[in-house]
């Protein structure tokens, strides 16, 4: 590998773990979208169908997961880097 390929992987190694659940998030609202169609957890007739229902309770589980606890570890990443540059630039 060249000397920017280590430099570019060492820099977003951090995120690929958060972006490994925001796919997994993607993956799995577009499996409820294709079970549930247009319609909601409950069927017309008012029974609850249990695949359905699990699809729709993990999605809005990783969801929840994706806009809370992924963006402010995206965001402290971020901002602990900048302030480690700053810190080391002042240093030199």
């Amino acid at each position: 590998m060249t000397i920017t390929r280590v430099r570019v992987w060492r820099e977003s190694r951090p995120f690929v773990g958060p972006a490994a659940i925001v796919l997994v998030y993607a993956i799995v609202r577009l499996g409820y979208g294709a079970v549930a169609g247009g319609h909601g957890m409950l069927t017309p007739a008012g029974s609850l169908d249990r695949t359905q229902a699990m699809l729709g309770l993990t999605t809005i589980g990783l969801r929840i997961f994706v806009l809370v606890v992924v963006a402010f570890a995206v965001v402290f990443r971020l901002v602990m880097r900048l302030l480690r540059s700053w810190t080391d630039r002042d240093r030199a």
